[in-house]
């Protein structure tokens, strides 16, 4: 961060905030919604706007714009290209005046007429253009942003309300301010394609987890689509959760996310079982039902090398688990028993029990939803199966169940 002396109103101060906040956020359109706050407060113009380069469409677009009503310009709305006056004026020395950084139109107006002797036509011409451009955007100034050689973007600035001229300190703080947003900038272009690109990788994971999950029904004939359907419900009731309970929105996205994976792969354990044990039509016998049991535990078994996996296990591993202690793997009981493994306790009752087997019948929703409400604070988390309810109620597990079955293994956004 560099530090510059100013005259009264001192700077310095604003300066290193923005700074400051520049550094955390990682966000464009935030970024710059900032720097015209701190602008607009600090030189108290009437408006200001950012045009920042699209590398996609290769011209300059309005960003963010802040001030009076009726002189903002909407985002998106103004663009301008290279063969723009102001563009080519900071991108073209010989056409700049003193140093390049500033572009003025009280400075440009003045040139122009106490030098009546301008003698390239084409110079004159120009400038008279570049007062034509500035006018039409009701700009007082321009502050250019380079990154090297790059103009990267520039700062419109409509005229002060206080005086009819920017001071040295003034343009100081705006030129030093312009430096850090375009490095601000860039390091938010460099995070936004790591983004990119982790998007892009997170999606050959979900992939990949869409193909366990499949695998898995490969060998029970009798669960085709389960976990797709399981996955749907669960991520329904977490929606229901976040009206009744207080979460962070962060952390209802990381829920969000691990319940989907954790959903999916919730009976990966079952590829340790043998198919004659799953697609047995009669009733287990108890050491087949503890192998059955055992496949919580299995999964975590499978998915623990994996690191990615790690803030899903506790729903594979506890989605077995009642609310009054008496389920499988350890016996949990109450709130112990972590929220990602309570919601898909709920969702894979539910779902089990509106599938039909060769041993018995499959309920009918209603008496399904019936028997998940009689299993409040028993086998269910009272929370969860409040949130199912209202979903049942809301149509939300009826409505998508038809198509659930009819597009399974799929997937589900």
């Amino acid at each position: 961060m560099k530090h510059i002396l100013f005259s009264t109103p001192d700077y310095r101060i604003e300066l290193e905030k923005a700074a400051r906040q520049m550094i955390l956020i990682h966000d464009t359109g935030l970024l710059t919604k900032i720097i015209l706050r701190t602008i607009v407060r600090n030189i108290k113009v009437r408006h200001a706007s950012i045009f920042l380069y699209d590398r996609n469409k290769k011209e300059y677009v309005i960003t963010v714009s802040r001030g009076e009503k009726g002189l903002k310009v909407p985002a998106g709305f103004a663009k301008i290209d290279k063969t723009n006056p102001i563009i080519r004026y900071f991108l073209e020395k010989d056409k700049r005046i003193d140093s390049g950084k500033f572009l003025i139109l009280e400075k440009l107006k003045f040139l122009l007429k106490k030098r009546p002797f301008l003698k390239d036509n084409k110079l004159r011409g120009f400038y008279e253009s570049l007062i034509l451009n500035l006018s039409f955007f009701q700009a007082s100034a321009c502050v250019a942003g380079f990154f090297r050689d790059d103009l990267v973007g520039i700062l419109f600035l409509g005229r002060k309300l206080s005086s009819p001229h920017f001071t040295n300190s003034e343009l100081g703080f705006l030129s030093i301010l312009a430096s850090d947003v375009v490095m601000a900038i860039k390091n938010t272009a460099l995070f936004e394609d790591l983004k990119n690109q982790a998007d892009k990788t997170r999606s050959l994971f979900l992939n990949t987890v869409q193909a366990l999950a499949q695998a898995i029904e490969t060998k029970d004939n009798y669960t085709f689509g389960h976990t797709e359907r399981v996955t749907f419900y669960s991520l329904v009731i977490l929606n229901e959760i976040r009206n009744l309970i207080k979460i962070d929105l962060e952390q209802v996205d990381d829920l969000r996310e691990n319940l989907r994976i954790a959903a999916l792969l919730h009976d990966i354990g079952k590829i340790g079982i043998s198919e004659k044990i799953l697609n047995k039509k009669g009733q287990l016998s108890l050491k087949e039902r503890e192998l059955i049991q055992a496949h919580s535990l299995m999964g975590v078994r499978i998915l623990e090398p994996i690191a990615e996996f790690k803030d899903i296990l506790s729903g594979v591993r506890y989605h077995h688990e009642r609310y009054d202690g008496r389920g499988y793997p350890e016996g949990l009981k109450g709130k112990k028993i972590p929220l990602i493994a309570a919601i898909l306790a709920v969702a894979d009752s539910y779902d089990a029990m509106t599938s039909a087997r060769p041993y018995r019948r499959a309920l009918s929703q209603e008496e399904a939803k019936k028997e998940i409400i009689s299993q409040r604070g028993k086998q269910f988390n009272p929370v969860a199966v409040r949130a199912f309810v209202n979903a049942y109620k809301k149509g939300l597990l009826r409505i998508h169940q038809k198509v659930l079955w009819k597009n399974a293994g799929k997937g589900i956004d």
